[in-house]
C-alpha cells in the first residue's frame, strides 16, 4: 500500500499544489455545467441553476487561490534532501508553507530539536532577521523556543542542525512541529 504524504514530509508541496488544481479545474467544469444547463433548459440566466453557479464559485476560489499562493515554491531537489536526511536524531520538516495574518512564507526545511527551530530557506526577499523575527512571532504566545536560526547555504545549515543532535529533547518540541504543520498550508 503507498504511503501518504503528510505535511512536512518531502514532496508534500509538489502533492499539494496538484491536488489544489485538479480540484480547482473539476469545480470550474462543474459550475459551468451548472449554469449551462440552467441557460439550455431555461434559455435565460434568471434561473434557479444560475443561483447554483454562482454560489458554487465560493469553494471554487478557495482551491483557486490555494494552488495560486503554493504554485512559485520549489520543493528543494532531491541531492539536497538526501544530504540533509542524514542528520539523525533531529526532527526535520519539508516544504512548510507558514502564513500568518500578514504574510506566507517558504521555509524549504526546519530542523526542531532542544525547543529550538533551525530554518533552511532560499527565500532572497526576506533577509534571516526577518525570517527569525517572524518565527519568535508565530511562537511567542506558545512555546518558549531557545533558539531561531535562518541558513540560506546548505553546507552551514547541515553543521548547525548536526549540532543540534548531540542535545536532549526539548519539553516544547512536538508542540513546536505541531504548531508548525498547523500554520502551514
Amino acid at each position: 500500500m503507498k504511503n501518504k504524504l503528510q505535511k512536512g514530509d518531502y514532496g508534500y508541496l509538489n502533492k499539494a499544489k496538484l491536488r489544489e488544481l485538479i480540484i480547482s479545474f473539476v469545480l470550474i467544469l462543474m459550475v459551468l455545467i451548472i449554469f449551462y444547463t440552467g441557460y439550455i433548459k431555461y434559455k435565460n440566466t434568471k434561473n434557479i441553476f444560475t443561483v447554483f453557479a454562482a454560489v458554487s464559485v465560493i469553494p471554487t476560489a478557495r482551491f483557486l487561490v490555494s494552488y495560486i499562493v503554493m504554485a512559485p515554491h520549489k520543493v528543494i531537489d532531491r541531492k539536497s534532501y538526501e544530504y540533509l536526511n542524514q542528520c539523525k536524531d533531529i526532527t526535520l520538516l519539508y516544504d512548510l508553507l507558514v502564513s500568518s495574518k500578514e504574510k506566507i512564507m517558504h521555509l524549504e526545511v526546519v530542523a526542531v530539536k532542544d525547543n529550538s527551530i533551525y530554518v533552511y530557506t532560499k527565500n532572497h526577499k526576506k533577509t534571516k532577521a526577518e525570517i527569525e523575527k517572524f518565527i519568535r512571532l508565530m511562537f511567542e504566545k506558545q512555546c518558549r523556543l531557545s533558539a531561531v536560526k535562518s541558513f540560506d547555504n546548505l553546507e552551514s545549515y547541515r553543521n548547525a542542525v548536526n549540532s543540534l543532535s548531540g542535545n536532549e529533547s526539548g519539553r516544547y518540541d512536538d508542540r513546536i512541529k505541531e504548531l508548525l504543520l498547523i500554520y502551514s498550508m
